[in-house]
């Protein structure tokens, strides 16, 4: 197995406020939130790296849960497509996880940075494209299937639950914002679930503080589809993806810095 220094042991309100953090993100954007609780864990919290991707995936588990029921109570959850994603899903964020693991802190910090990068400049530029004729099931499957791959290799990575990647698919595919958030939110389940088991085995995580963080979000993850559901969705999306795009690439900049400090100067 591998090993892993000692945890470090924040307060329990540090990781309830990250987790009510996360939640309001999830809930509005229809993300697992781990483009939030990564940097907070690894900033405000000394988790390591790994160890920050690992527990937020697990804590996403929660928080996921907690918002698709919110959606799903609003009819704004496509089952099949959802299923769909979520079980290829699997697929891809099992094979993310043990790529994660072989990963040095410095580049799973780049990678996640870019990945920041990238959905950040998505919503900004992007906003939410006017929603189209829905496929039909063969093509729905088909495309969930290519969908749920990329985005569980990606919440593996990560450690991320995918949303950023599913909900611009699915708006892509026709389906309106509020029903592309719910239904990446059924599938972020599956996701997050394949990608925890695997960092539990390499003991990655540390399940009291992720439940701990997932309990935060899930009052707030109401709170936050309530937001979505009553404000324009491509305003809230812009918004937070200048924040995104922008912690992404001050992580990224932090990385080559910090190497630029380490080389011998002639």
């Amino acid at each position: 197995m591998t090993s892993v220094p000692a945890a470090p042991s924040p307060s329990v309100v540090s990781l309830l406020g990250i987790g009510v953090t996360a939640g309001l993100f999830s809930g509005i954007l229809g993300v697992g939130g781990g483009i939030v609780m990564v940097p907070l864990m690894v900033g405000a919290l000394a988790f390591d790296q790994h160890r920050a991707h690992a527990t937020s995936l697990a804590a996403i588990v929660l928080i996921a849960l907690s918002a698709v029921l919110g959606f799903g109570s609003a009819g704004e959850v496509e089952l099949l497509l959802g299923l769909t994603i979520g079980l290829s899903g699997i697929i891809g964020a099992t094979l993310g996880a043990n790529v994660m693991h072989r990963l040095s802190a410095s580049s799973l910090t780049v990678v996640f940075g870019g990945v920041m990068v990238l959905a950040g400049a998505r919503m900004v530029l992007g906003g939410s494209p006017a929603p189209g004729q829905a496929p039909g099931t063969g093509s729905m499957v088909v495309a969930g299937v290519l969908i749920g791959l990329v985005a569980g290799f990606a919440s593996g990575v990560a450690g991320i639950g995918g949303g950023v990647i599913m909900v611009p698919a699915m708006v892509l595919l026709g389906f309106g914002q509020h029903s592309a958030e719910g239904t990446s939110l059924l599938a972020i389940l599956f996701t997050a679930v394949a990608g925890t088991r695997v960092n539990l085995r390499h003991r990655r995580v540390d399940l009291k503080q992720a439940v701990v963080i997932g309990m935060g979000g899930v009052v707030s993850a109401q709170a936050g589809v309530w937001i979505a559901l009553m404000l324009p969705a491509d305003r809230l999306a812009r918004l937070f993806g200048v924040f995104v795009a922008a912690l992404g690439a001050r992580m990224v900049v932090g990385v080559y810095r910090h190497r630029s400090r380490d080389l011998p100067h002639p």
